[in-house]
């Protein structure tokens, strides 16, 4: 059976992490995928003449909040061109409210919620067996149309199952592409604009394995790896030997890191002196100084702690920080923005970089 996922990219240089992943998962089960990775500026009709021209039986999209409209497109058409072939939809902005999905895009036959490495292959399973019983985690309509939720949002236990999601590195690195990687999924902070703390829980992927892919992308010398990790530096046990194994490394690459500054402890600072210039950068979330505005997103931010660490980071001269900070939360017009502009702006990190609020599907702050 011919199965095809579809990842539509917000630009030429990302990478679709979520559907490599999934397709790595596939291909090590021994189930047949291809993936097609495209972006939003590329023509409908191009995609659907690369779809087309595989034939496939099943054809699986990712939809975000920055390819949705586009994708819902893509998905009216194939359904016009494959009229027998299954469509299968997952993704943070159709995960949470598989009615309303099934309602929006009625050309829609499975919705996968929540992280589908595990569920998607049992559902190609179940599509090749001809097995009528869906498997869990995947939304459907039944004979009479009735949407069936079946075992709602579903995570990956364990991030050991999980393959390395870059076989075609050396391509990626040939057309300059970014390089995205996570060592851990979930968040135990419950921030009321995420989606990474709905699980309630951190799953870590194992060290040898962590260490063995940071291997392979030295190993093509990739210019920057992005860690997506939600807040990287939770566990200073599992984090820390990961950092040191990177700054002894003999490479060029540089790894990118999203970090919560006031958890740095000061036997991390001090490592953090000894690590050479540009192997690391941090990406560091404030998104707001008002406590008043922290209080009703619910995050925890000690000013006073992060802004030392800021402090003590900038001295030594050898990583390079960016501050993020977020506009539109809830409690912050623009004199109380304004305040925090200025307070981050006043540590004078390399860069600081500023977000506008997206009310994603599934988080606590759409559903109030």
């Amino acid at each position: 059976m011919k199965s095809i996922l579809v990842a539509i990219n917000s630009k030429y240089v990302h990478t679709a992490l979520g559907l490599r992943y999934v397709n790595e998962f596939c291909r090590k089960n021994a189930i047949e995928v291809t993936l097609i990775e495209e972006t939003i500026q590329t023509p409908l009709l191009a995609v659907l003449a690369e779809i087309t021209r595989a034939k496939p039986e099943v054809v699986g999209f990712s939809v975000h909040i920055w390819n949705k409209t586009y994708v819902y497109s893509l998905i009216e058409l194939v359904r016009k061109v494959l009229s027998a072939a299954k469509i299968v939809v997952g993704g943070p902005e159709v995960a949470f409210e598989p009615e309303r999905i099934f309602n929006e895009k009625s050309e829609i036959d499975f919705i996968v919620q929540g992280e589908g490495e595990i569920c998607f292959s049992e559902l190609l399973k179940a599509l090749k067996n001809a097995d009528d019983k869906v498997p869990a985690h995947i939304a459907y309509r039944d004979k009479n149309g009735a949407v069936q939720i079946n075992g709602g949002v579903t995570v990956v236990e364990d991030l050991a199952e999980l393959g390395f999601p870059y076989p075609d590195l050396e391509t990626i690195v040939a057309e300059n592409k970014i390089v995205y990687y996570e060592c851990t999924r979930g968040c135990p902070f419950q921030c009321s604009y995420c989606l990474s703390g709905i699980s309630h829980s951190v799953r870590r992927r194992p060290l040898e394995k962590v260490l063995l892919d940071l291997e392979h992308f030295m190993e093509e010398k990739v210019p920057l790896v992005k860690f997506v990790d939600r807040t990287y530096n939770l566990d200073e046990a599992y984090f820390l030997p990961i950092m040191h194994y990177l700054s002894m490394a003999d490479t060029e690459t540089t790894f990118h890191f999203e970090i919560k500054a006031d958890l740095l402890s000061e036997n991390t600072l001090k490592f953090l002196e000894t690590v050479p210039e540009g192997r690391f950068q941090f990406e560091i979330g404030v998104q707001s100084t008002n406590t008043k505005t922290l209080e009703a997103i619910g995050r925890e931010n000690n000013w006073k702690k992060l802004a030392d660490n800021v402090g003590r980071l900038l001295q030594n001269n050898n990583i390079h920080l960016h501050l993020d900070l977020i506009a539109g939360l809830p409690y912050e017009g623009l004199k109380e923005f304004i305040k925090s502009f200025n307070d981050v702006y006043g540590l004078r990190p390399h860069m600081l970089q500023l977000g506008f609020l997206k009310v994603l599907q599934g988080t606590v702050m759409q559903s109030q």
